[in-house]
């Protein structure tokens, strides 16, 4: 333990030094760090163990150590209980020294220990992910996927075939991950943040597929792969029932709620995020580490808060205490540990030498994380080298902890040169630790010969209680293509267990032996999970009438899943059939938001219909959740390019429904605004029909005129009527709304007419706005800054006036102006990078010297609470006000005030990568800036302050680039002084 309290002083002496503003110019002036620098050695294999604290209840036993294995990042346990190890030796620059290894360890005696080890293959990159199948072994290491087999025996992967490439490798900690067999018989992997455009190496680059934002899977047989859902980091999992989890680096636990292929269906259809954060103590929650921080990070801190050096300010001179390296999300299924803690998900956090755990709870569709460790963890170690990077399932029932074991676990980029020549980023690469976690009274049980049962015996395994033989049984089941097991599958499918009947009938899909009669007795299987997965293999017999007829008693069903995966495979089937059940469903769940998106996704062409049925339903107009149909239908009819839907729109106002006049008009009011936004409605006049429909636009806006300027009604409704006349273009109504644009009228009424006519491309607008400034309020000039920058020509006027300072420069951010030196446009680059040059930027470095003083300050909450408010809340959220665009500050105040003062300062230092500003040019030509905080297969969703949200669907996208800025602005020491600035960093630290 002399090590440990060294250490521990050390770390306080240093974390003193940072206390004092002079510090940080001192840092600045020092030559060396050598002394303060000092080198951690590692521990032995056993005394590492001494170093652990368990949770109660539970072991930690050692499974294998170097010499017998190196790095290990992901392994695989064959059907003999050998395991192959993937070892990423070449952690962190030493790529393309080809140092990667796969290893092949054997239990020889069955003690649950290792004892030999053969280098399997070599010469690799950075190996990354390993999956078993047919004797050899899947390798994912970037930019390839590699089959590799020993033919002859001798522990050598004799064939080695590239199988696809073309993943990116631009991230060292950002490579795929994460093969896992799954219940369609195909091999699933985690991209990661690195992406890439993946083929066969036989294919031409324009078959890449595209794995920006998703993860994928292929078929093991034909390397037919295709992008999944997911899309996060370093860790996916799939639980029992094929639920499929996953986590990035400060959000450690998410679930990914549904196929993106479904929602492809329909590009008119504005899809959420199909990955949600579930934990409930937020994405980067408090962890609790018994290690102390390394000697490097706080020195990098320290000179990090000077201004030395670039990046954020980890701990804020604090220890940290909240996931930053969150990695390889595992759920528990195995059969050695209590049957309570079946489906926890684990996690480990690499930076904080700690595994986690979570219990989850049902949460309608979703599930929500909950904490079980109160102020403790599942697994810690006061050793900084523990480095729990992934975990296993195995055959004994246990979970698995891989250790790569290494001094210092950092991208080499952000360790700063002088720090970065005391360290050595090889050190431990010629160690490895692998241990199982196991309750106290574990016993080893006999190792499973799985590789000599016969087919009919491994069918026996699908109801095992441990996953990891039921999904080597069906690995093995699929790998032998046996067809004379048909009758012993359809004997387990109609069993006593719900997970061998769906492992069965996965089974049974991988041998093509499926009837649409098995399929038809399991959708109305007594488990739920049972029917949802029946349901799904529903989708092969969208013919058949049995199938049709179980699915139609399903329309009933209360379990929320199975009614998600009945929404979701309905679009399947023709729309003749599928139309009434849609109907039906949103008359019973469509106040299930996911539910509803997933019934949208499924109707096709025929929202008008299902409108019109739940219009005439009386007992549904009154119900809760029909607003929210109803509104999600006729914005879905704008959004698809069909001339019916207006006839359809103006029909059900001209007839007599269940709805009342007054709603009906707000409908087909509704459908006019969102086409004429999107260019659908002819802007020559109201050409768009006789008779009665033209008598009905032309009575709306005249009606909306009246209503626009009728300071007696309430403002949302005089700005519905604002919004109406997007659809007319009369020079009187364009009038009008320019004259709206008056200081006297509330922002939000401004703020609508500004939007009709930046909707309207009014080639006069930049020169009115420019002429009327002085006249706008600052929300209003933010509002028109956002608008002058969406076209070309009106964003050259700005820069113009910016550039003959007729406005202030400040009145554009920097970063705004560094994007625009970008821009396609040569009038709008050049003036751009005129004005850059212009601007007298003082050095944020600068900045946060001068403002050092304040983080010995105590300022005044109540004053804090009102400059958090004025600068910070259109971004930021704390005690139930503000917009939650930027980081968490409940959770992001762990660090520390100094960490917070930095980024207040100086944002750019180092932006973390969700926080990147974005561009994107649609095909009307407008731009669209904010973070991407969300993208599927049919829409990108960028935020902005003030909770200002953007979605635009693929279809309307011509270009999207990131700025490698942060939306934060620069220059807020123009708005905070320091008085003010030690109240602020007062109430950020004290704010409940």
């Amino acid at each position: 333990m002399l090590r440990i309290h060294f250490f521990v002083l050390l770390s306080l002496t240093l974390l003193t030094c940072m206390s004092h503003p002079s510090s940080g110019l001192q840092a600045e002036e020092k030559q060396s760090y050598a002394d303060e620098l000092p080198r951690v050695p590692g521990l032995s294999p056993e005394e590492a163990m001494t170093h652990f604290t368990v949770a109660p209840g539970y072991l930690i036993q050692q499974t294998a150590a170097e010499p017998l294995l190196n790095d290990p990042v992901a392994i695989s346990f064959d059907e003999q209980s050998r395991l192959y190890v993937a070892e990423m030796r070449g952690y962190s620059e030493q790529s393309d020294e080809n140092l990667g290894q796969i290893r092949l360890l054997e239990d020889v005696d069955g003690d649950g220990v290792f004892d030999k080890s053969h280098i399997f293959a070599e010469g690799l990159s950075w190996p990354t992910a390993i999956i078993c199948y047919r004797g050899g072994v899947f390798v994912g290491a970037a930019p390839d996927i590699l089959y590799l087999k020993d033919t002859n025996g001798d522990h050598k992967a004799d064939l080695k075939e590239v199988v696809f490439t073309g993943f990116g490798k631009t991230n060292v900690q950002g490579l795929l991950n994460c093969f896992r067999w799954g219940l369609d018989n195909r091999i699933h992997g985690a991209t990661s943040s690195s992406g890439g455009l993946v083929r066969r190496p036989d294919q031409p680059e324009s078959a890449a597929v595209n794995l920006r934002g998703s993860d994928f899977s292929f078929d093991p047989d034909t390397y037919e792969i295709r992008p999944e859902s997911g899309g996060a980091q370093h860790g996916m999992s799939f639980d029992a029932w094929g639920r499929k989890f996953v986590c990035s680096n400060s959000d450690h636990l998410q679930m990914v709620v549904y196929d993106d292929r479904y929602a492809a269906r329909n590009p008119y259809l504005t899809a959420p995020n199909s990955r949600k954060s579930i934990a409930d103590d937020g994405g980067q929650a408090p962890v609790f580490r018994s290690s102390p921080v390394e000697p490097w990070r706080i020195v990098r801190t320290r000179l990090r808060v000077s201004g030395a050096v670039k990046g954020v300010v980890e701990g804020g001179g604090m220890p940290a205490g909240y996931f930053t390296g969150s990695t390889g999300v595992t759920i528990y299924k195995g059969d050695a540990w209590p049957q309570e803690d079946q489906g926890l998900a684990i996690i480990g956090d690499v930076g904080s030498n700690i595994v986690h755990r979570k219990r989850l709870i049902p949460d309608g569709v979703l599930f929500r994380g909950t904490r079980i460790d109160d102020h403790s963890e599942l697994l810690t170690s006061s050793d900084i080298w523990f480095r729990p990077v992934q975990f296993a399932n195995g055959p004994d029932g246990a979970l698995h902890v891989l250790d790569m074991y290494r001094e210092v676990i950092e991208h080499p980029a952000s360790l700063p040169p002088m720090i970065k020549q005391h360290l050595d980023l090889t050190s431990g690469r010629d160690r490895g630790r692998l241990y199982r976690l196991v309750p106290a009274a574990f016993s080893q049980p006999s190792r499973p010969a799985v590789q000599k049962l016969s087919s009919a015996e491994l069918v026996n395994l699908l109801q095992h209680p441990n996953s990891w033989h039921r999904e080597t049984a069906s690995r093995l089941l699929y790998e032998r293509q046996d067809q004379s097991i048909r009758d012993e599958l359809i004997n387990i499918a109609s069993g006593e267990s719900a997970l061998g009947r769906m492992h069965a009938l996965a089974t049974l899909n991988g041998l093509s032996q499926f009837t649409p009669e098995i399929v038809a007795e399991k959708i109305a299987d007594s488990h739920p999970q049972v029917r949802r997965h029946a349901i799904k293999h529903a989708e092969q017999f969208v013919g058949h009438p049995l199938i049709r007829k179980k699915l139609e008693e399903r329309v009933a069903d209360e379990n929320p899943e199975v009614t998600l995966q009945l929404a979701f495979t309905l679009g399947e089937f023709s729309a003749t059939w599928r139309t009434p059940l849609i109907t039906e469903l949103l008359k019973r769940k469509g106040d299930n938001d996911w539910i509803r998106f997933a019934l949208l996704t499924s109707i096709g062409d025929q929202p008008g219909i299902v409108l019109n049925e739940l219009a005439n339903d009386s007992d549904f107009v009154t119900s809760p959740a029909a607003m929210k149909v109803i509104n999600d239908l006729v914005t879905l009819m704008a959004n698809q390019p069909d001339p019916t839907h207006l006839a359809t729109l103006v029909k059900l106002v001209t007839e007599q429904t269940a709805l009342s006049s007054s709603v009906k008009q707000e409908l087909l009011q509704r459908f006019l605004v969102k086409s004429a936004a999107q260019g659908r409605l002819d802007r020559n006049g109201l050409s768009l029909g006789q008779g009665e429909l033209q008598k009905l636009l032309d009575d709306l806006v005249t009606t909306a005129r009246t209503q626009a300027v009728a300071t007696t009604l309430s403002v949302q409704k005089r700005v519905d009527a604002i919004r109406l006349l997007a659809i007319s273009s009369n020079p009187e109504d364009h009038k009008l709304l320019t004259e709206l644009i008056d200081p006297r009228e509330p922002d939000e009424i401004q703020s609508a007419a500004l939007s009709v006519l930046a909707g309207q491309a009014d080639s006069k607008l930049d020169r009115f706005l420019l002429a009327n400034w002085e006249s706008l309020s600052p929300k209003l000039r933010k509002t028109a800054v956002d608008i002058l920058l969406s076209r070309d020509q009106w964003t050259a006027s700005l820069l113009t006036a910016l550039n003959e300072d007729e406005l202030p420069i400040s009145t554009v951010p920097l970063s705004t102006l560094q994007i625009l030196t970008q821009s396609e446009n040569a009038e709008v680059r050049d003036i751009s990078n005129q004005l850059k040059k212009r601007v007298s930027s003082t050095p944020r470095a600068n900045v946060v010297t001068a403002y050092e003083s304040v983080l010995n300050e105590s300022g005044r909450i109540d004053q804090g609470r009102i400059i958090f408010e004025k600068n910070c809340s259109s971004c930021h959220r704390l005690e139930g006000k503000g917009q939650e665009i930027g980081p968490n500050l409940a959770a992001f105040r762990n660090r520390g005030k100094t960490a917070i003062l930095i980024n207040i300062l100086d944002p750019n230092r180092e932006v973390t990568p969700e926080y990147l500003n974005y561009v994107i040019i649609t095909d009307d030509g407008r731009s669209h800036t904010g973070i991407l905080s969300s993208q599927n297969a049919t829409t990108l969703t960028l935020k902005r302050a003030e909770g200002k949200e953007t979605q635009i669907r693929r279809i309307e996208i011509e270009d999207i680039r990131s700025t490698g800025m942060s939306l934060m602005p620069e220059g807020l020491e123009k708005e905070i002084n320091q008085e003010s600035m030690a109240d602020l960093l007062t109430y950020l630290m004290q704010a409940e």
